[in-house]
């Protein structure tokens, strides 16, 4: 006996030639629409599917033509000294996009960039449009088929397009020059969109059935009602607990039922479909998606980790913990990289991976550093900062008072980090807040190291705000080391204290092992927050050259940034800017944090 929910024979797909119909019952302008483009049952997928794919496609295309037009346009730029050119002022035109972000206080919710919400615009007016342009939405007569025209077109065609944007190590981020936590937004609402189609593809035929007296019987008699309602129920769970008010609160909650209710998702939509037409076909494409990609994780994970990497967990001050591990020398990251870390001896977190970013150099600007170089038989150390909240780092603190100290560890990565080298600019401006220095700091230290490779940055300005006296107890060492490397033109350290008083005797010991050093800059310790907009206005009118900002803090700490270089583009844009060109890379706050009861990265 086969599967009861599987219609039989069970093929790939089934036969595209019309059968079934009794044209004796329509009217011959019936006939010829039952058969017109948009409106054929027999080609549906090949109407709507393929038009579907096919838009994603131009649009990665475009992505990757302006991807590879700035990454051409950066290697032959040269330094300061001339003012921006007609390239440069279309550049500063399209970086506006990037950077204008919105905040509605009504919800106390801050958008992503311009650029990410014309982007989920031009997918939702695409989408809407292919829905509900062709008419009619219901057939005339009902000799044509039981099965609407709006609801045909609105059958879930929109697998690939929300996997897509889904994965990791994801081909459309490849292409777009762009990391996968700032995909995930397209991830989100690609989901709605294949949500309300779905929505769209299930009431037509309950109004048809109602209407003809047989919902009932048809519910009991066919297995697509059914299945179509097991699919229904998980996807409108994925949604509904996707809105920040219950994933921020439990996340670690949240992830892992997600994966779990997209399984049962996947699953009930497969067998709903059945073989009809080619509607499996999208469920290989999805497949192949999503399968390589996590193969090719899993590899890359335990060639990199093998069956675990030691760790050791130290508490820091300030409600801190840093994870050093020992990894072999194969594993190397770019400054301002993450990877996703699975503690294999954390209880029930050890079911899931956390992102945290990187906060020390895949070599080290201290040359035969103990904690570096040639440690545990010639393995390095790869160092993880954060800050206590919930979930897994609390356990983390727990383990950190215990004895001993060592932990187990797989290392998935490195992800992401900043597209452009920062050597290339004249000037740059790190700015972070509180542990978003876990971004900045090794960017600091690549510069530095940069200094006396004859880079062409001449200016580094490094800019904190932390909330308490001893919240940059843990980079000491590293503000000293960049301290002493760099004379008093090339580095500036301003630490803002934003909750106390700033302390006089502050880093005092960060400042005295930098004294003997010539020329060497000392930190300025400020009370209150640091005036952001003024500091990036400054920036781009100190001179003719070309200015980088990496930032990483709160949401109100990256609006106020966003919305600064915004206006800064405009001005470039307009030809009144002084400074030739204005790079911004920001990374969220919440992604170098742990995740315990906290967002997820780049679903804002």
């Amino acid at each position: 006996m086969g599967l009861p929910w599987l219609i039989y024979p069970v093929e790939w797909q089934s036969s595209r030639v019309p059968d079934g119909y009794d044209y004796s019952l329509m009217t011959p302008e019936e006939i010829k629409l039952l058969f017109t483009p948009f409106h054929d049952w027999w080609t549906a997928d090949l109407d709507y599917a393929q038009t579907t794919v096919e838009f994603l496609c131009a649009g990665i295309a475009i992505l990757f033509l302006f991807n590879a037009v700035f990454l051409l346009r950066a290697r032959k730029n040269t330094p300061g000294g001339s003012r921006a050119g007609l390239i440069d002022r279309l550049t500063a035109a399209l970086r506006f996009t990037t950077a204008r972000q919105f905040y509605v206080r009504a919800f106390d919710w801050y958008s992503p960039p311009l650029a990410a919400l014309v982007g989920v615009c031009g997918i939702f007016m695409f989408v809407m449009a292919l829905l509900l342009a062709a008419r009619p939405y219901y057939w005339p007569n009902m000799a044509m088929g039981m099965s609407p025209p709006i609801a045909t077109r609105a059958g879930p065609q929109y697998n690939v397009l929300f996997r897509a944007f889904a994965t990791k190590v994801n081909f459309v981020g490849l292409l777009a020059g762009t990391s996968h936590e700032k995909l995930q937004v397209f991830h989100r609402w690609s989901a709605m969109f294949m949500y309300i189609t779905s929505l769209v593809h299930t009431f037509p035929f309950i109004v048809n059935n109602i209407k003809m007296g047989q919902m009932v019987a048809q519910y009991e008699a066919s297995g697509f009602y059914w299945t179509g309602i097991a699919a229904l129920v998980p996807q409108t769970w994925l949604v509904a607990m996707s809105w920040g008010f219950f994933r921020n609160r439990y996340y670690e909650t949240f992830k892992k039922l997600h994966f779990i209710a997209a399984g049962i998702f996947m699953a009930a939509l497969f067998v709903h479909c059945t073989w009809t037409l080619t509607s499996w076909h999208y469920f290989w494409a999805t497949l192949a998606i999503y399968g390589s990609v996590y193969l090719f994780r899993v590899c890359r994970t335990f060639y990199n980790s093998a069956a675990g990497l030691n760790a050791t967990i130290q508490e820091l001050p300030d409600r801190m913990v840093k994870v050093s591990v020992a990894i072999p020398g194969r594993l190397k990251w770019a400054p301002g990289q993450h990877v996703f870390v699975r503690f294999l001896d954390a209880g029930i977190h050890s079911l899931s991976t956390h992102p945290f970013t990187v906060s020390n150099l895949s070599t080290s600007v201290r040359s035969q550093s103990k904690d570096e170089e040639n440690v545990q038989g010639g393995a390095r150390t790869l160092n993880l900062v954060l800050r206590i909240r919930g979930g897994i780092s609390a356990a983390l603190a727990r383990k950190a008072a215990e004895q001993p100290k060592d932990a187990l560890v797989l290392i998935d990565g490195p992800y992401g980090g900043v597209p452009l080298s920062l050597r290339t600019f004249d000037r740059v401006y790190l700015l972070a807040g509180g542990s978003g220095a876990t971004f900045t700091l090794p960017l600091l230290m690549d510069l530095v190291q940069g200094f006396s490779d004859h880079m062409t940055c001449k200016h580094v300005e490094f800019i904190l705000a932390v909330r308490e006296n001893d919240s940059p107890a843990w980079m000491e060492e590293d503000l000293s080391t960049a301290l002493a490397a760099v004379d008093n033109e090339g580095l500036t350290v301003r630490i803002h204290v934003t909750r106390t008083e700033s302390d006089p005797t502050l880093l005092d010991h960060v400042s005295s092992s930098s004294v003997d050093a010539k020329n060497a800059p000392e930190p300025h310790i400020r009370s209150g927050r640091p005036n952001l907009p003024e500091i990036i206005r400054s920036a781009a009118r100190s001179d003719r050259g070309r200015v980088a900002i990496a930032a990483c803090g709160p949401d109100p700490f990256l609006y106020d940034v966003r919305n600064a270089v915004a206006e800064c583009q405009l001005a470039i844009a307009a030809g009144r800017g002084k400074c030739k060109e204005l790079f911004l890379h920001t990374e969220n706050y919440r992604f170098v944090q742990v995740f315990g009861n906290s967002l997820t990265p780049g679903l804002n």
